[in-house]
C-alpha cells in the first residue's frame, strides 16, 4: 500500500491506537504501511501540543493540497459521490457520519469511494455547495465555519468500567439482529437546562424520545429505564454511547438488567450513526432555537411516532414499528 495516500479513517485508527499507547510500528503492521511512513505522518501532522489528532491532520493535509495548487474539489468532478453525500446531508448526517459510514459501510456504486469530513465542509462553506445552498442541511445550519481553535473545549469524563465500541460484535455493527441500541441527547439551550434523551435500535431504527430535566446522569439512567420498559426484555441486549458525563451511570444497567455497555471513540459521532442520523431529523421538528418548557410530552411522543411510522426503503418500504 505504499505511495496510497492514508483515508480519514486510516488517521482516526492512528489517533486511536496512539491514545492505546501502541508503537508506530505496531500502527504500521495494523494499517499495512511502512513503519517510516507512519513516523513521518504522526510527525508531520501532530498539534501544537505535540498530540495527534485524526481531524486535525486531516485538515493539514487539505490546506497542503491547496497550497499545491490541487484545488478540485472531489464532489464537484465525482457526480455519483456528490449525490450520495447530498442524500445524506438531507437525511439529516453530519460530514464526519458520511465520510465515517462511507468507510464502514459503503453503498455497492461506491465501495471504492472514499472522502474526508473536511473535504465535505470544505465544498459545503467554500465551494459549489455553498453556492447551492446545501450547508443549510448541516445540524447547525451554519453558513459560514468556526474560525480554527473557537470551539468550546469540553473536559474529559472518567467513565468507570467504560468498555470500547471495539470489542463489539461484528453481528452489531452487521445489525444481524435485534436488540441492540444508540443513545444520544439533543442539547436545546434556553430551555432550562431541558433536553431530549433519544434512543435508536439499529436493525429495525425504531426510536424513543425522552424529555430530560437536565443533562446529568441520573436523568439520562431514568430516561433509559422508561426505553428498557417500552420494549420486551429480549430486544434490548445492548446500549452504545458517546463519552459524555450522562453515560458515567451506565453499569446500573448491565447489573439491573444484564444490558451491556459501549462507548464511541472520542470525537467520532459516525459510530453511533442511526442515532446521529435521526437527532438531524427531530431537529427539523424541534430546530435549534427551540425551547423546550413551551413543547408538551404529547408533542415530542407524536415526533417519536411519526418516526416510527414512516416506511423506509431499507427496511423493504416497512416501518420501524412492523418491523420491531
Amino acid at each position: 500500500m505504499r505511495g496510497k495516500e492514508l483515508t480519514c479513517l486510516d488517521r482516526e485508527k492512528i489517533e486511536y491506537r496512539l491514545a492505546c499507547k501502541q508503537s508506530h510500528r505496531s500502527i504500521a503492521k495494523a494499517l499495512k504501511r511502512d513503519h517510516t511512513v507512519i513516523d513521518r505522518v504522526i510527525d508531520r501532522n501532530k498539534k501544537p501540543d505535540g498530540t495527534y489528532s485524526a481531524g486535525y491532520a486531516q485538515e493539514l493535509c487539505d490546506k497542503r493540497r491547496v497550497r499545491r495548487g490541487n484545488v478540485k474539489r472531489k464532489l464537484d468532478t465525482d457526480e455519483k459521490l456528490r449525490l450520495h453525500v447530498v442524500c445524506q446531508l438531507k437525511e439529516g448526517l453530519s460530514p464526519d457520519v458520511i465520510a465515517g459510514r462511507l468507510q464502514e459501510i459503503a453503498p455497492v456504486s461506491l465501495i471504492n469511494a472514499s472522502i474526508s469530513h473536511e473535504a465535505i465542509y470544505g465544498w459545503l462553506y467554500e465551494g459549489e455547495g455553498h453556492a447551492l445552498g446545501y450547508w443549510k442541511y448541516l445540524p447547525g445550519k451554519r453558513q459560514r465555519r468556526r474560525r480554527h481553535g473557537t470551539r468550546k473545549k469540553h473536559n474529559k469524563t472518567n467513565i468507570p468500567d467504560r468498555v470500547s465500541i471495539h470489542a463489539r460484535d461484528d453481528g452489531i455493527d452487521e445489525r444481524i439482529t435485534f436488540g441492540h441500541w444508540e443513545t444520544d441527547s439533543i442539547i436545546y439551550p434556553g430551555s432550562g437546562g431541558q433536553r431530549l434523551s433519544v434512543q435508536i435500535e439499529r436493525k429495525a431504527r425504531l426510536v424513543r424520545i425522552h424529555r430530560l430535566p437536565s443533562g446529568n446522569a441520573q436523568d439520562t439512567l431514568d430516561a433509559l429505564r422508561e426505553t428498557i420498559c417500552s420494549v420486551p426484555q429480549d430486544l434490548i441486549k445492548t446500549i452504545t454511547f458517546d463519552n459524555g458525563s450522562e453515560g458515567v451511570r451506565h453499569k446500573t444497567l448491565t447489573d439491573d438488567y444484564d444490558i451491556w455497555t459501549y462507548f464511541a471513540d472520542t470525537y467520532a459521532s459516525w459510530q453511533k450513526g442511526s442515532v446521529e442520523q435521526v437527532n438531524g431529523i427531530i431537529r427539523r421538528h424541534l430546530p435549534k432555537g427551540t425551547d423546550l418548557r413551551t413543547i408538551t410530552n404529547q408533542q415530542i411522543y407524536a415526533i417519536q411516532e411519526k418516526l416510527n411510522n414512516t416506511p423506509r426503503k431499507i427496511l423493504g418500504y416497512k416501518t420501524p414499528n412492523e418491523v420491531f
